[in-house]
């Protein structure tokens, strides 16, 4: 028996309430996260202890993730984490326990088959739809073609790729926020390891039951979802999407949100200085049309690839932001007005096709 034959069987035979899993194979920081969303996802409440003797865990990212369960421990079920390591166990490992579960915890409702499949067929034609008739991002066309236009940084055009939390292995015990952490590294694992050809960038349907709320969609994203994100600095960018967007309810700025109002209300102004028959919008129908930019038919994290990230910084030069922002707001405008936005924007939980929708 070699060394880590002898490592990994000393680690697995520890023997108490624990379920044992040795990750050997996982180095990285995005494949800690990964592996322990996953694990946590399947195990519901089951007591884990997750080895990890190959990651190096130079800047204490394994304390640091802990921390940060630790910290939302409500959303995750009421787990309690610490990190151990050798001699007090034979490699490093995450100990994940539940010990502040309470009955009246939130749990995930899996979704059935049809919803899914319905979910999934509604997204396809957002992008199809949506995004391709009103123009709302220059980088996608269709779901097969997106990521267009960024050669010159290194990008091959590619599909865009639907993962949605029905597909997700998932314990009855576990939470809404587990399993949306669980979608969220899966899917950043696929953009790190997939070529650019076979995904440009992900589309991820959170868990609706819970995440139709918006004020529980962001809050979740902001608070646990983008906390994890120093586990792959710079490795991807990320997007919230909600049917019912309202950035005046986030009350922040913070990433993964759309710019401030403000922002784009200064912005207008050159805007309309460069397209001189069009008409400045009030600021109630900039402030609508801004956030109806940010609907999908389903709560939905975009994830994005770095390259992409780098075009996207280059367009938010000042001159490129006043081209961008501003128009798909006088876009959302103009179809609103031709009676055309309710066919194009369907939200099942919030859109009503008239201004009193918002």
């Amino acid at each position: 028996m070699g060394l880590e034959d002898e490592l990994k069987s000393d680690c697995l035979s520890i023997s108490d309430s624990h379920t044992n899993i040795y990750a050997s194979s996982v180095s990285h920081g995005y494949q800690v996260g990964a592996t322990v969303f996953t694990s946590m996802s399947k195990s519901g409440s089951t007591p884990l202890r997750i080895f990890l003797p190959a990651f190096p865990n130079n800047a204490g990212e394994l304390e640091k993730l802990a921390d940060l369960l630790c910290t939302n421990w409500e959303a995750l079920g009421g787990v309690d984490c610490a990190v151990r390591h050798w001699p007090e166990t034979p490699a490093s490992c995450l100990e994940i326990n539940w010990s502040f579960r309470t009955p009246d915890m939130s749990l995930y409702t899996r979704e059935s088959e049809e919803t899914v499949k319905g979910q999934v067929e509604d997204t396809e034609l957002y992008v199809d739809q949506t995004l391709a008739t009103l123009g709302l991002c220059p980088f996608t066309k269709s779901m097969s073609r997106s990521a267009l236009g960024l050669e010159s940084v290194g990008v091959q055009p590619g599909p865009v790729v639907i993962r949605h939390s029905g597909d997700i292995k998932a314990s009855p015990e576990t939470t809404p926020a587990t399993v949306l952490a669980s979608l969220y590294w899966e899917g950043v694992t696929e953009l790190i390891e997939k070529p650019e050809t076979e995904a440009a960038t992900f589309l991820l349907v959170a868990p609706t039951e819970k995440y139709g709320d918006f004020k529980s969609f962001f809050t979740d994203c902001d608070t646990f979802i983008e906390k994890t994100n120093f586990l792959a600095p710079g490795a991807m960018g990320r997007v919230w999407f909600h049917p019912n967007y309202r950035l005046s309810e986030v009350g922040y700025q913070s990433g993964g949100h759309a710019p401030p109002l403000s922002e784009v209300d200064s912005l207008m102004d050159l805007y309309i200085e460069s397209h001189p028959g069009a008409k400045r919008p009030g600021r109630e129908d900039t402030e609508r049309a801004h956030d109806i930019t940010r609907w999908t038919p389903w709560p939905t994290i975009n994830l994005l690839r770095p390259k992409q990230l780098e075009k996207a910084k280059e367009n938010d030069k000042k001159e490129n932001r006043a081209k961008v922002y501003p128009r798909n707001v006088v876009r959302i405008l103009e179809a609103e007005e031709k009676g055309e936005l309710e066919e194009l924007i369907k939200c099942p939980f919030g859109f009503k096709g008239n201004k009193n929708a918002h």
